[in-house]
């Protein structure tokens, strides 16, 4: 085929592709959050552990894109460094047991967690984080739907059911008295159905270079995910130690401080392979987050720092969150919308509130 004869085959595929509605990566694009280069670093002073496999910039988040994809969204979380993979080389515990058979979604490392906002109602939905993340969100950025991405999701949830369910009868006999079979049951299934509702653990995970790609189906965010939405997406290391601390819940007790999958923070130089370092001393609740994402306005090192200040999610399209009426029909004044973002961004059973 002559140079002609190919471009005018071309010419012609590209008219029928744009004839026929055919749509590019970018057409399915639904929002993309960037982050700065470099800041994976805590509030500033966290100290990456002891080991061969992870270290600086290796778990610094660059960008959060959304795309829709047929009944779900894909999300796609890029890292400074390319993702290091699970080796049946390395071994995790005494028994003997490999990282390839812990890890088997093709990373290790880290967890993300995201949190959405989607009525975007001052007060409306829970503002604490997972067990271990030390964050608290603002009173405006309240989630009603969580997305956790971690090496070992099915251990996780399992964890959480067992933490929530335990929370849940200690709550129940501290009101109410003994508890009874029936109740027991009830309390049970209570626990499993706000699993199912309010958070997901993402299994169809694909691995690529810098970036870590997995769906999050329709049915559990009622429709693809929103521009207009706020997330919350917070990083931190993976442990793969079997062993989970199950004696707490969402804005349960700091001092227990479970930490579900996380890798923990101490003072000074870290220790060993498990634990980062730099954390500040006298304060055993300070968040080993080591990447967040935040809104206009304010900074990481803030949010994470020792002051502990609410965490505001990110709106990708910009917009403020709608002014609550006062009685006389007025108004109120409307928070403000900060600066516009780039582009037009869930865990385990959470039992009700107390």
């Amino acid at each position: 085929m002559s140079v002609r004869s190919r471009v005018s085959a071309l010419l012609l595929a590209s008219s029928l592709a744009a004839c026929s509605g055919g749509k590019t990566r970018e057409d399915a694009l639904l929002f993309r959050l960037t982050d700065p280069v470099g800041d994976d670093h805590g509030d500033g002073e966290l100290v990456y552990p002891r080991r061969a496999d992870l270290g600086r910039g290796d778990l610094d988040v660059v960008s959060v894109a959304a795309f829709a994809e047929g009944a779900a969204t894909r999300f796609e979380v890029t890292f400074a460094h390319p993702i290091a993979k699970p080796s049946r080389a390395q071994a995790v515990d005494l028994e003997g047991a490999t990282v390839a058979e812990r890890a088997r979604h093709g990373f290790y490392t880290f967890n993300v967690d995201l949190y959405v906002d989607q009525d975007r109602v001052p007060g409306s939905g829970r503002t604490d984080t997972l067990p271990g993340r030390g964050l608290t969100l603002a009173a405006d950025s309240g989630w009603e739907k969580a997305v956790v991405l971690t090496p070992r999701p099915y251990e996780a949830r399992e964890a959480l059911r067992k933490a929530w369910r335990q929370a849940a009868l200690e709550a129940y006999e501290k009101k109410a008295g003994g508890i009874g079979g029936k109740v027991e049951a009830e309390l049970n299934a209570a626990t499993e159905q706000e699993l199912e509702a309010r958070v997901f653990f993402p299994t169809v995970i694909q691995v690529s270079g810098r970036t870590v790609v997995f769906q999050v189906p329709d049915r559990f965010l009622g429709g693809h995910a929103s521009a207009d939405w706020g997330y919350g997406v917070a990083v931190t290391g993976a442990t793969l130690d079997r062993r989970v601390a199950l004696g707490g819940m969402f804005g349960g007790d700091t001092n227990a401080n479970p930490r579900l999958m996380a890798m923990g923070i101490v003072p000074g130089e870290p220790p060993s392979a498990d634990r980062f370092g730099g954390g500040r001393k006298g304060d055993p609740s300070q968040s080993p987050v080591v990447d967040l994402l935040v809104a206009p306005g304010t900074t990481q090192e803030e949010v994470l720092g020792a002051s502990k200040p609410a965490w505001s999610a990110v709106v990708p399209s910009g917009k403020a969150v709608a002014a609550p009426v006062e009685d006389a029909g007025v108004p109120a004044d409307a928070p403000d919308a900060g600066a516009v973002i780039e582009d037009a961004g869930v865990v385990g059973p959470v039992p009700p509130a107390p």
